[in-house]
């Protein structure tokens, strides 16, 4: 993650004119009286576009409580750099760094890298897939650690249908390259009405499938389904 850092400090010494977007979510919600609910849900994004390059950054946080007793923490952060070779084909590399308490997972690092194919850029549609390969790095709540490697296939669709609405879709498939039964798979759809220049109102439903755990989590699926304010400028 260091080479992204210094890529960052680059840009910024040279002088490269490059064009920043931030995307900034926030969801709370908070129950009190016979239940006492608290959940927060933060989500950041900055892309830093010049020439044919584009170097991004992604973070986010969860963490809800239930009657004083916490039921759901993860943290994450990513760094990716992608070069586009052509209008409908580029090349990325990714890292990201993972924290999830109620899955077993106390560290995990992801590097990703691959091809990323451009079918439809439009005004009104958004559509590519990416594949690739992942590595990951997993030290686990129960102090094992395990070393894999994966394919990785991706898809998105993103639909503006007026100007004040939109939907997206991504579905994500990870098949263990040395473990056939060890596989992972991601999607999401959500949908978001614009409230003003800046503002809009997302609401998404979120879904991530392990099929081989860590050891002692009872459940192979988490689903997520949440409403945020987010800000884009």
């Amino acid at each position: 993650m260091k080479v992204f850092f210094v890529l960052y400090l680059v840009l910024i010494s040279s002088g490269v004119r490059a064009q920043l977007t931030n995307d900034s979510e926030v969801g709370i919600a908070s129950a009190n009286g016979n239940s006492k609910i608290q959940t927060y849900n933060l989500k950041q994004s900055n892309d830093y576009h010049w020439d044919m390059n584009l170097a991004s950054f992604k973070s986010r946080y969860l963490n809800a409580k239930g009657n004083g007793e916490e039921t759901a923490r993860y943290v994450s952060s990513a760094l990716r750099y992608e070069r586009e070779l052509s209008s409908n084909f580029g090349l990325f590399l990714g890292e990201t760094w993972e924290k999830d308490k109620f899955a077993g997972i106390d560290n995990r690092l992801i590097t990703d890298f691959g091809g990323r194919f451009r079918y439809i850029e439009s005004k009104v549609t958004d559509f590519f897939s990416e594949l690739g390969y992942r590595y990951m790095d997993e030290n686990r709540i129960d102090d094992s650690s395990v070393l894999s490697s994966y394919g990785r296939v991706f898809v998105e669709w993103e639909r503006k249908w007026n100007p004040n609405f939109s939907t997206k879709y991504w579905a994500e498939y990870l098949p263990n390259i040395s473990e056939n039964r060890d596989w992972q798979f991601n999607t999401e759809f959500s949908l978001s009405a614009v409230l003003s220049k800046i503002f809009s109102l997302k609401t998404g439903a979120l879904l991530r499938h392990d099929q081989v755990p860590a050891p002692g989590i009872l459940y192979r699926t988490d689903t997520l389904v949440t409403t945020a304010l987010v800000a884009k400028f």
